[in-house]
């Protein structure tokens, strides 16, 4: 590893691997200004760079592959933890758990980089929070492209993997959806528009009574962003036929004044020429 950290035992300390989990560990290695989040890793013997971490020089792992091994563990550990969570998290995001040990995961492989990742809960599937609960229906969890990938379809081609990777009639998205994810979702629909029942946003395990029709949702924030510009529109309208009516209201008071101050002018003028000949004969 080549960042230029020094190694001692006031920055090296070891990290459970699946969130809670302390059977599996890796030894750590923080910077002296940041204690809480890891720079490096301790792995086959030697220290490791986060983005070396993210590296394969495996020509055969292109697109989602699925997490199967000790190492593709870690580099989704690098991905979510560090990368996603202490880096690139959004604000006011509620960020993703930690993976469990034999959680369903895919990482998102480019160009021999790992720049993003998904994970799903599939049906059946006992849920963490409601521990006498199982899934109703497949639920994916988490979602992340790396920033500097962002823009490339690429959570659209994680979407499209997950369809394809489950037969089920529904496919649930855990709730709540950000943003960039409606929009995803939207071009999902766009592109397959027969699959309007398929996609889910799911709250809980997902029962009928927790989910939502995802293109149902994307329709109504579509039509209240029409709503809303409609009726600016019409504010904006309103106001111009105001102002050009004071504007010719206007125009006509100050040309009914000028007619006014012409007409006492001339009264004047002429007062004056009388007198000026009366006092003339006089």
């Amino acid at each position: 590893m080549s960042s230029g950290v020094p190694i001692g035992l006031s920055n090296v300390g070891f990290v459970p691997l699946y969130g809670d989990n302390m059977r599996q560990k890796v030894l750590a290695l923080f910077s002296q200004q940041d204690q809480f989040t890891a720079v490096g890793l301790y792995l086959l013997d030697q220290w490791w760079s986060l983005e070396n971490i993210l590296k394969t020089a495996d020509s055969a792992k292109d697109g989602a592959v699925a997490v199967e091994t000790i190492g593709e563990r870690v580099v989704l550990y690098v991905l979510n933890r560090v990368v996603y969570r202490a880096k690139e998290i959004s604000s006011g995001e509620l960020p993703f758990l930690c993976h469990g040990e034999n959680d369903y995961a895919k990482i998102l492989w480019k160009d021999g980089q790992a720049v993003g990742f998904y994970s799903v809960k599939p049906s059946g599937s006992l849920c963490s929070s409601f521990l006498t609960q199982c899934y109703h229906i497949p639920v994916m969890d988490s979602i992340f492209v790396r920033k500097c990938h962002r823009g490339n379809g690429l959570g659209l081609q994680m979407l499209e993997n997950f369809v394809d990777s489950f037969k089920e009639e529904y496919l649930g998205l855990r709730y709540p959806l950000s943003k960039a994810m409606y929009k995803v979702c939207g071009k999902y629909l766009s592109l397959y528009p027969a699959h309007r029942d398929l996609l889910w946003e799911v709250e809980s395990v997902g029962g009928p009574s927790q989910r939502t029709n995802i293109a149902n949702k994307i329709q109504a924030m579509a039509m209240s962003t029409s709503s809303k510009n409609l009726s600016f529109t019409e504010h904006s309208v309103v106001n111009r036929d105001v102002v050009e009516n004071e504007v010719v209201m206007e125009e006509v008071t100050s040309h009914l004044q000028e007619q006014e101050a012409m007409e006492y002018t001339v009264e004047i003028v002429e007062e004056v020429t009388l007198v000026r000949v009366t006092k003339g004969k006089e």
